[in-house]
């Protein structure tokens, strides 16, 4: 395996999928749904997770148990009566569980499964993107209408994939560090001092974060 093949921008798209439909399913407490008559492309979703799991050096059984789970909340999913929501905070929370219940720790230059928000951003483009891709329910989070360009969500979802790409890089979550964040996004988050003044400090952005 090549230092690409283990990039954390180089994870399979329906390896990522995968992550999102788990995550989503796990946030809004779906029961775990009869995997029978999985389509042929959530059957290719499930086989890419399959395979970054194995890459992880899971044990048989630990593979076997997260990818049941892993099958039943794409099932769970597809058959709600409507799309479910997923925010990039909610993801990272419930990541960091399911890491957890692996046993896999994110390390920097690794493809860890499930990835970051930040990496589901980077392949899709956007956070509604990957939302899109997956078949959840877009946020309407972003530029809102009237005086404020970001709502809380936004707010809420910007912090939480700038932590989450700094966890992954080893960097720390700094004021300044997001600053450059933000300029690099230009548009796309709000900018560090918009930040430090809708949540009153730093600090208190960073705990919106969990």
């Amino acid at each position: 395996m090549t230092d690409s093949d283990t990039d954390r921008s180089h994870t399979a798209a329906p390896a990522l999928i995968g992550a999102l439909l788990h995550l989503a399913a796990t946030d809004a407490g779906l029961a775990p749904t009869a995997t029978s008559a999985l389509s042929p492309k959530d059957s290719e979703i499930l086989a890419e997770v399959e395979v970054a799991l194995r890459n992880q050096t899971l044990n048989e059984n630990g593979v076997k148990k997260a990818l049941a789970e892993v099958a039943g909340s794409i099932a769970s999913v597809r058959s709600s009566a409507s799309p479910v929501p997923l925010t990039a905070a909610k993801y990272e929370r419930q990541r960091t569980a399911v890491l957890g219940q692996l046993g896999v720790a994110s390390s920097k230059g690794a493809s860890v499964w499930p990835p970051t928000s930040q990496t589901a951003v980077q392949r899709f483009g956007s956070w509604n993107e990957a939302l899109k891709a997956a078949g959840l329910a877009r946020s309407s989070v972003g530029r809102a209408k009237g005086q404020l360009r970001f709502d809380e969500a936004a707010y809420d979802q910007a912090i939480a994939t700038f932590v989450a790409d700094c966890d992954d890089r080893d960097l720390g979550a700094t004021y300044k560090a997001y600053g450059e964040y933000a300029a690099e996004h230009k548009g796309e988050v709000p900018s560090a001092a918009a930040v430090r003044k809708f949540y009153g400090s730093w600090n208190a952005a960073l705990a919106s974060a969990g």
